[in-house]
């Protein structure tokens, strides 16, 4: 166990996330907040030149196009590139393209307070066992992970700081991937893992002290994880503190603000408990033969979370553990942040008390009055001709406007014949939350003798392929065997798979469906 403890009188505490790789980016946001600390969420860039070589092609591709530290246009010509002109161009470029990392590990540069963070979804797991192994130092930067806790001690407050760090994926849970011991990842991916729960849990009872203000930090949000909902009860957490969610606002909220009851709150924490046996099941046996004493009893502690059930409303044994859930209920609060580049959390600590203020660059919607301004011209500009047709010529006005409703319904007839020629072996495929899935995985997955042709829908407003796309099959039997596909998992999202009500040109506003993962992305920097 590896803790530490800073006392400072009063602090102002800056909470972040994803600065992917524009390390320096913290030390002006520092500055401009006035912040003592830095509590960072992940996606932190822990990347080097080596990590080229361990990084796949799709993270890669989608950690440049999210890449604040580089420039558009160089962006733009990267992702343009062959996969081994990227590569080779990233490798060969004399300025950090791909994270600030090696230059805050040189000493060159300097992060000018202390930062505290988990790593995120998208880091180097090598890089991460260096740190582990004390391999890698950086003067103001402590990693918070499963074996590692810090405490400050500012304004009056004994804050407690735990930490959980990658994507939480129910079927890599039991996975470590490239990792050594609790930690995984691989191919330039992070992600958590049943041991790493069970590790913390096992930290957290060693320095319990109710004194103490409890924060779990992590970087997917227990919001939408119930498995880290648990967590946070297990551990008696205050505050949660997470990001992954890509909004354009901060989020803060308690579950008693977003559930009529304790009992829908225990619904959405059964049905994650039901999701992990159903993983825990298929493995059980293997699992339990390949662990040593220790990591069973890290297990034990995991399946304990798991477990974490509140009692029902109408339940009246456990009386303590049901008044304890309560409290958690209505007074344990969680921050989901936006990215670095578009907002940020403060925690202001004094006199015993925690204050929060909360800065968002926000939505642009000037779109809508610059497109009603538009629409209002050309209307006053569409009657002024129409007023001076009538005055010279009304007759003939007639006539036209006879002759173009002929027009258009003839246009629209021969439209619709068009659209009923189509190929009527096309499916619907949605729930395609990965932005890195493309036309090659789509034929890859239904069999490229299966498909001729995949489209997917630009989004108008961010120019970005939409979560669903439309896949034309040779034949009946290849679209009704893709349609046994319905419900199954590819890339990490559950495919929604049926066939469309209309030609996939002819969709208007009123046919779109907002599908899982997708469904907040107008709202938000699109990310993993």
């Amino acid at each position: 166990m590896n803790s530490s403890l800073h006392t400072v009188e009063g602090a102002r505490i800056l909470c972040t996330a994803d600065v992917r790789g524009n390390i320096s980016e913290l030390n002006k946001l520092a500055k401009e907040h006035g912040a003592d600390y830095i509590i960072h969420t992940g996606d932190f860039g822990f990347y080097d030149r080596s990590s080229l070589d361990r990084i796949g092609e799709r993270p890669l591709k989608h950690w440049i196009q999210y890449s604040t530290l580089i420039p558009s246009q160089t962006r733009s010509h990267i992702l343009s590139c062959s996969p081994d002109t990227m590569y080779r161009t990233l490798e060969q470029s004399p300025e950090t393209l791909l994270s600030e990392f090696p230059s805050f590990l040189s000493g060159e540069k300097r992060l000018d307070v202390p930062v505290y963070t988990v790593w995120g979804a998208c880091e180097d797991v090598a890089i991460l066992e260096k740190f582990r192994s004390n391999e890698y130092q950086i003067e103001n930067l402590h990693i918070l992970d499963e074996a590692t806790t810090h405490l400050l001690d500012v304004g009056g407050v004994s804050l407690r700081l735990f930490g959980l760090g990658g994507a939480v994926v129910q079927h890599k849970l039991f996975d470590n991937g490239e990792g050594a011991e609790t930690i995984a990842g691989g191919m330039g991916v992070m992600w958590t893992t049943t041991l790493q729960i069970g590790e913390l849990v096992e930290l957290a009872n060693t320095v319990y002290d109710p004194t103490e203000t409890r924060v779990l930090v992590t970087h997917a949000s227990p919001g939408r994880e119930g498995l880290l909902a648990q967590l946070a009860l297990t551990l008696q957490v205050d505050f949660t503190i997470s990001a992954g969610l890509h909004f354009r606002y901060n989020i803060a909220y308690n579950e008693f603000a977003c559930q009529p009851d304790i009992d829908h709150f225990r619904d959405r924490l059964i049905q994650s408990q039901q999701q992990f046996m159903q993983v825990w099941e298929t493995v059980k046996e293997q699992v339990e033969e390949s662990v040593d004493e220790h990591q069973y009893q890290l297990l034990r502690n995991a399946l304990k979370v798991v477990n974490r059930i509140p009692p029902s409303s109408v339940e009246t044994e456990d009386v303590d553990n049901k008044e304890r859930d309560e409290l958690a209920f209505k007074n344990m609060w969680n921050f989901n942040l936006p990215d670095a580049a578009f907002g940020s959390l403060v925690l202001s600590i004094n006199q015993g008390i925690v204050a929060s203020e909360m800065k968002s660059y926000g939505l642009n919607f000037s779109f809508r009055r610059n497109q009603q301004l538009q629409q209002q011209q050309q209307q006053q500009q569409q009657q002024q001709q129409q007023q001076q047709q009538q005055q010279q010529q009304q007759q003939q006005q007639q006539q036209q406007q006879q002759q173009q409703q002929e027009s258009h319904y003839n246009t629209d007839t021969i439209k619709k014949r068009q659209s009923a020629q189509r190929n009527p072996f096309t499916a619907y495929v949605g729930g395609l939350s990965n932005t890195t899935v493309n036309e090659e995985d789509i034929r890859e997955y239904f069999g490229r003798e299966n498909v001729t042709f995949v489209k997917f829908p630009i989004d108008p407003t961010t120019q970005l392929p939409k979560a669903h796309c439309y896949v034309e099959f040779v034949n009946q039997a290849a679209l009704e065997q893709a349609l046994t596909k319905n419900g199954s998992i590819f890339r990490d999202n559950k495919l929604v798979i049926n066939r469309p009500n209309t030609s996939f040109d002819n969709r208007g506003r009123n046919n779109r469906i907002s599908r899982g993962g997708r469904s907040y992305r107008d709202s938000r920097v699109i990310h993993d």
